[in-house]
């Protein structure tokens, strides 16, 4: 063999000798799957404000009775829900954990109240960042627009015909009495009483000390884990690290609940990218995020919120 054939051989290996490290690496990447068995975790996000509960519940019930699917991780930012909203999907996962028995954990960073709470107060653990806005445990009506008396003022005449003595209270154009006002006022009241004693049974908290940790009040994620309403303080780490240890599990694949809504929705408004190594690696934490949610917390209007 002539010196440029030993000379073309040897580049031929070095070449080799410095792409098969590279190549190895990314078949390893492409068949981790397989190389390594995962464990396979739902993840659920509930954002915004809840007006109804049949999608949410509709995906529970695909997470819970999936045998491949080990736990159960709701991602919630959101700043309540309708009543009846809230209610139905906590409900909804204390029945399907007793029957099919699986961990459900809650990660919130910044909005988990009201409505929002009394879901998460279903799950089996609740983890939150320490500055999250976390309560707001309460039940009311928007505000009831009194306009009689500017049909007066403009002389317009308006007659309503109604049967049932209560019929037509909340009508903004006929003056409300105090008849109506104890009314509404005892459908808030009771709305208020099934809410703090979920929440104390969910939480296992007294009832009796609910203008502690109720009330409507609103607290950050640290004093919230003082009152019982937090497990932990932390972020993604913090749900993965319990997840590992609670189904004995080295390596996690996430499988994400497909988002509401068509393909404009879903390619606008896509799911958080996930990976074996970092959960929710392309955050929004800017500020104007953060200001967005607490408009929404303070300004949500609806015909009943809790």
């Amino acid at each position: 063999m002539t010196f440029f054939g030993y000379l073309k051989n040897l580049l031929i290996f070095l070449f080799f000798l410095q792409i098969t490290p590279k190549l190895i690496q990314g078949i390893s990447t492409q068949y981790s799957a397989f190389i390594v068995p995962k464990t396979r975790v739902g993840v659920l996000r509930i954002d915004g404000v809840l007006y109804h509960s049949s999608w949410h519940a509709k995906k529970l019930h695909s997470f819970f009775a999936d045998d491949s699917i080990k736990a159960i991780l709701l991602k919630i930012e959101s700043s309540g829900s309708c009543a009846g909203t809230g209610q139905a999907l906590a409900h909804e996962i204390i029945q399907l954990k007793a029957t099919y028995p699986k961990p459900i954990i809650t990660l919130t960073e910044n909005v988990c109240a009201s409505g929002a709470y009394y879901i998460a107060s279903a799950t089996d653990y609740i983890i939150s960042s320490g500055q999250a806005l976390i309560g707001s445990i309460g039940s009311y009506m928007p505000h009831l627009f009194q306009l009689k008396g500017f049909l007066e003022n403009h002389n317009i005449e308006y007659t309503a015909i109604k049967a049932g003595t209560y019929k037509g209270m909340t009508d903004p154009f006929n003056a409300m009495n105090e008849q109506d006002k104890e009314q509404l006022q005892s459908v808030v009241d009771d709305s208020y009483e099934q809410f703090i004693a979920d929440i104390a049974h969910n939480r296992k908290l007294a009832i009796q000390e609910d203008k502690t940790w109720a009330d409507g009040k609103i607290f950050t994620g640290k004093q919230a884990q003082k009152l019982g309403l937090v497990d932990e303080l932390g972020s993604a780490i913090n749900a993965i690290t319990y997840i590992k240890n609670k189904k004995l599990i080295d390596d996690i694949e996430w499988i994400h609940a497909q988002p509401q809504g068509g393909f404009l929705q879903q390619f606008f408004n896509p799911q958080d990218p996930t990976d074996s190594a970092s959960m929710f690696n392309q955050c929004d934490t800017s500020i104007a995020t953060c200001v967005q949610a607490v408009i929404r917390f303070f300004g949500a209007q609806h015909t009943q919120i809790i």
